[in-house]
């Protein structure tokens, strides 16, 4: 599955946060060396609480923060995703991809585009104007990314240094780019 002229490229992950903080800083760090960023990241400013869950992105290209979590009450157990609220943030996607961005920077191919739906069109839109893309995917969706993605896209383990290759290859490396680790954005509400 890795071919070198892929224009997409998976980071495959166990570690969410990890994966989160390591695709905040790199699309933080394209956008702020003057590229058009379009994408999702996930914004992990908050305290893992098992009774309360908070999930936020920011859609990159607007800067527009989606809370993507319904809230269900104290008593409830585990995230619900907020279906509506991704496709709100699908269709900004949609919008900035219209204005041909450098890139696309996605946290996550989850469970619901697993399932078939939820950002797969955006993903689609991408392919088709031959926009660059950065996807973050479980390990647990694999399967499924590859039946999805086929022979397109190209994988690396969340801490590779592969990307920074990959992003080069496409002159997406304008301003001397630092890594996920070093990029102080990565953890913050930009």
């Amino acid at each position: 599955m890795q071919t070198q002229s892929s224009n997409i490229l998976a980071v495959v992950y166990t570690d969410g946060l990890a994966a989160d903080k390591f695709l905040a800083g790199w699309g933080y760090a394209l956008r702020d060396a003057g590229l058009s960023v379009a994408g999702l990241v996930q914004l992990n400013t908050f305290e893992r609480d098992p009774v309360k869950c908070d999930m936020a992105v920011e859609e990159l290209f607007s800067g527009t923060v989606l809370q993507l979590s319904e809230d269900r009450g104290k008593e409830a157990r585990g995230c619900r995703l907020d279906r509506s609220i991704l496709t709100q943030a699908a269709g900004l996607l949609l919008t900035a991809l219209d204005q041909q961005p450098d890139i696309l920077v996605l946290n996550k191919f989850g469970k619901i585009e697993a399932e078939g739906e939820g950002l797969r069109d955006v993903l689609a839109k991408a392919v088709e104007l031959d926009v660059p893309i950065v996807v973050g995917v479980p390990f647990r969706n694999l399967d499924q990314w590859r039946i999805f993605a086929g022979e397109l896209a190209e994988e690396c383990p969340v801490d590779s240094p592969r990307i920074r290759d990959w992003l080069a290859a496409r002159d997406l490396l304008r301003g001397g780019e630092r890594d996920a680790s070093e990029t102080p954005h990565a953890s913050s509400t930009h």
